[in-house]
């Protein structure tokens, strides 16, 4: 039986249910071959070799590229409304892409909206309570792999190789000279 193969969304905790937007996902398999991304602070693996089980499209990853392009706006900015990933979650300095190594099931869909409080626009820690809360979209692609190990997925690029702070020209003349586009 493939990994998650028998998992049920209703088995998932309530924070995961709750981050897929309107509670719905599908669950699917993911094919062995197919490319995904994050971004984040750490390296794909823990050191009980486990990966992250948040990830999102390929397809998604260049929308939120060309979107910052198109916008002027800075690529951490787009991530972070489009990923809605809370500042203590997060750094979002580096760009992960893996690829599946074997048939996997998951749950896909839209991440929903998050609400953050005590962070200015640039990240800046206010603690009076009157600071206003932050709103962040979500939209983007999510694919949740739970008990992702070494066995699942191979590294395609690594930690640090790409930062979030990069040109996003340059990030996208670097991932379509891995024929990653």
């Amino acid at each position: 039986m493939a990994l998650n193969e028998s998992l049920t969304f209703d088995q998932l905790a309530t924070s995961v249910r709750q981050s897929f937007n309107g509670l719905i996902a599908r669950h699917e398999q993911i094919r062995a071959g197919t490319l995904l991304y994050k971004f984040t602070d750490w390296d794909v693996f823990n050191p009980t070799g486990r990966a992250s089980p948040y990830w999102g499209t390929m397809e998604d990853l260049f929308d939120i590229l060309y979107y910052s392009k198109r916008t002027g706006r800075t690529l951490l900015e787009c991530v972070r409304q489009r990923n809605a990933v809370l500042h203590n979650w997060n750094g979002l300095n580096s760009l992960l892409i893996v690829r599946i190594s074997q048939d996997v099931y998951g749950f896909t869909g839209t991440i929903g909206p998050q609400t953050e409080k005590g962070y200015g626009k640039d990240g800046v820690t206010y603690s009076r309570h009157f600071t206003s809360q932050i709103a962040l979209w979500g939209g983007a692609s999510q694919v949740y792999l739970p008990g992702l190990q070494r066995s699942h997925i191979t590294e395609v690029v690594s930690a640090e190789t790409v930062l979030i702070r990069d040109d996003t020209d340059a990030i996208l003349d670097f991932l379509t000279s891995m024929v990653l586009a």
